[in-house]
């Protein structure tokens, strides 16, 4: 029986997450390269890397998350991946897959 390509906390695809070029020493751990994590938070820059809304598993700030479509074998059932959109790291997940498209009777996804 074929097993799942994913795992929460883990870069996603694998190895190497979005792009190829992620590194995560250690399952479900930070992913490198870091954003920057010292300086100002607020600042005359209109945009900087901690002016994201959500933070991931991975350590990364962001504004929306991916949603990628899976397949979960151990339930046989589709599955919506709730991603980093940096790099890829799975932080949730949501079965079925059309349940995290669902906004009206069971809204999951921040929106």
């Amino acid at each position: 029986m074929p097993s799942n390509t994913w795992a929460q906390g883990a870069l996603y695809p694998s190895p190497g997450g979005l792009g190829g070029f992620w590194e995560q020493p250690t399952p479900g751990g930070l992913v490198y390269p870091q954003q920057r994590s010292g300086g100002p938070y607020l600042s005359i820059e209109p945009f900087t890397e901690f002016s994201g809304v959500f933070r991931s598993l991975c350590g990364h700030s962001l504004n929306y998350p991916l949603v990628q479509r899976e397949y979960d074998y151990n339930t046989g059932s589709s599955v919506a991946l709730i991603c980093c959109s940096l790099c890829g790291v799975v932080n949730w997940s949501i079965e079925p897959f059309e349940a995290a498209l669902d906004t009206v009777y069971e809204p999951q996804l921040p929106v």
